[in-house]
């Protein structure tokens, strides 16, 4: 009886071990998560036309992470944050994709950049169950639902409809509204709404106008819109580049008009490149600016200047506060799906952020496993080259 009860002690200890190690090593297999690391990748615009913006709000991402591992970690591991460049163009996220998924092994993705990028990678991040925080405002990012893709963000469309509704508040005196946008995937999703939205409001674009990003010149565009008389003008898909040099070129050339931004064209950017250009200028957004007011927005201050102290002015971007919005409902995510981490186990921690208090830095986050757009609030902003400050004129309200 001795000798079984020996052998089966001994037999219960070999199980036990072996089922230790097959525990260890399925563990260490999990794509992105090793005993004291997790492996976040990015695809976000260093070098292209958008990197005026994004390329200083890429800081915001390893801002988080960074504090984030000075103080334990989350749930006792670091995080090693990978950025790659997609330069806004197709081809170089699709390379940056790879990369990150076969030799870097993420469990978690922030990016890419554009619109048209971001579609074509639809299918692949689905396939390969990459958790993904997806960047431009694109709906159809995340509608229908996709199980793997989340958006921080209120959509194009639902933007656009804000923005002309703000123009409409203003009481314009027979307004003869210009469109103006680029020739790309996100120029084309808000181009559709801007149109509906002023028949909503019984009013035709007078013109409508092509200007892409990385353009030098805007000439044409202005005189043809001084042609129409123009005394309204909205800008459709528009980045930072493109809005500054339009604005630079209206006061060139004298035309005094409101111009009217959709969401990824207002940053402080564009008042730092325009100046007193940006005197009429209003945008929609769905994120703080870098100094408004807000524990979530504070903290933001507070930590960002403990790692670049000194650098308080020029004022940073609202891509700045955006890439730290996504990175902070990210991190909220990590944090809920707790020590026994995966891909399948973070969606499910995604999912189950509900009334999140983002703190002033944009409206509540909701997430469910029907709906992955995380925000359905916008503000207003005028800026005010004189203080180099987007004012809020409005603001969280719920969109339409």
């Amino acid at each position: 009886m001795k000798m079984k009860s020996k052998l089966f002690c001994a037999i219960c200890g070999v199980l036990i071990c072996i089922f230790t190690l097959m525990s260890k090593g399925y563990a260490d297999d999990r794509r992105g998560v090793t005993s004291d690391t997790l492996t976040i990748g990015s695809i976000l615009d260093q070098t292209g036309p958008a990197a005026d913006g994004i390329a200083p709000a890429t800081h915001a991402a390893r801002n988080i992470f960074r504090y984030a591992n000075e103080h334990g970690g989350i749930n006792g591991r670091k995080v090693k944050f990978i950025v790659e460049d997609d330069r806004y163009a197709i081809p170089p996220a699709i390379a940056a994709f790879k990369k990150l998924l076969y030799r870097d092994k993420i469990l978690a993705l922030i990016g890419p950049t554009s619109s048209g990028a971001t579609n074509i990678l639809f299918r692949h991040i689905e396939k390969e169950k990459i958790p993904t925080i997806a960047v431009p405002p694109n709906e159809k990012t995340i509608s229908p639902v996709k199980r793997y893709i989340f958006g921080v963000f209120e959509i194009y469309p639902n933007g656009m409809r804000a923005i002309i509704d703000y123009m409409m508040d203003l009481k314009p005196q027979d307004p003869r509204v210009a469109l103006v946008y680029p020739d790309n995937e996100t120029g084309k999703l808000d181009l559709g709404p801007a149109i509906e939205r002023l028949k909503f409001h019984k009013l035709t674009p007078v013109t409508k106008e092509v200007l892409n990003p990385g353009s030098l010149d805007a000439t044409s565009q202005v005189m043809s819109m001084k042609r129409h008389n123009v005394n309204n003008i909205v800008l459709c898909g528009f980045l930072l580049q493109p809005t500054s040099l339009l604005l630079r070129e209206l006061k060139k050339f004298g035309m005094d008009v409101h111009v009217f931004g959709n969401i990824a064209a207002v940053g402080d950017e564009v008042i730092h490149v325009a100046g007193s250009a940006a005197e009429k200028f209003y945008g929609v957004a769905c994120w703080a600016s870098w100094y408004d007011e807000g524990e979530g927005v504070a903290f933001m201050r507070k930590v960002t200047l403990q790692y670049a102290p000194g650098t308080e002015k020029p004022y940073r971007g609202k891509y700045y506060s955006g890439l730290w919005t996504y990175t902070t409902v990210l991190k909220e995510g990590l944090l809920r799906a707790g020590r026994d981490i995966d891909g399948e186990r973070l969606v499910t921690a995604l999912e189950s952020i509900k009334d999140f208090d983002m703190k002033g830095l944009s409206g509540p986050v909701n997430f469910s496993s029907s709906n992955h757009k995380g925000l359905n609030s916008v503000k207003v902003f005028k800026a005010d080259p004189s203080s180099g400050k987007f004012v809020p004129v409005t603001g969280w309200k719920v969109s339409k």
